[in-house]
């Protein structure tokens, strides 16, 4: 299965964006898990201690709900498997942003990952899935009570990190009045 060239091309920009985020990218091997890797650890006040945050990003030429789903689990048993400074949920957190790449969403799609929500202890798994056609990330909209503290900002994050849209919002010169 290979890549398109929007696809190379969103890469190449997706490279640059999480440096300008302090991600750092990681080994991928050809053929593997996911096309991209990245990761940051730094110290959240809000999170109570040590941050782990780590992004992923497949493209899939047939996407649909199994292959999504899998994709979301594998990359955080792959996060949860690294080694980290402390130990998750004794002074350490763990974030995982895996980003489904699609040509275009289907309706499917769209409904699964709008409800997707899966419970870890002192870990999050918060995927998105990214349209190429329509330029539109889709992820979990909602904010679970338990989870009140960090959605909002997870969705923000998100946003930030893979959309071409956020980041045409970053680049385009603000109006300014005189």
């Amino acid at each position: 299965m290979g890549l398109t060239k929007e696809v190379e091309e969103y890469y190449s920009t997706l490279d640059g964006w999480m440096r300008y985020y302090n991600m750092e990218p990681m080994g991928v091997e050809p053929n593997w898990l996911f096309d991209r890797a990245y990761k940051r650890t730094r110290i959240e006040a809000a999170k109570f201690g040590q941050a782990n945050t780590f992004a992923f990003a497949k493209y899939s030429e047939s996407p649909d709900v199994r292959t999504f789903e899998t994709f979301s689990r594998e990359c955080f048993n792959y996060a949860m498997s690294l080694p980290k400074s402390l130990p998750i949920g004794l002074g350490a957190t763990l974030t995982v942003y895996p980003c489904f790449i699609v040509n275009r969403i289907t309706k499917e799609l769209s409904e699964f990952v709008k409800t997707y929500l899966n419970k870890h202890y002192s870990a999050f798994e918060f995927p998105g899935i990214l349209d190429m056609f329509a330029k539109d990330l889709y992820y979990y909209p909602s904010t679970p009570v338990w989870g009140a503290l960090y959605y909002r900002n997870f969705r923000k994050e998100n946003y930030n990190l893979f959309s071409p849209k956020a980041w045409n919002e970053i680049v385009k010169p603000k109006n300014v009045k005189i």
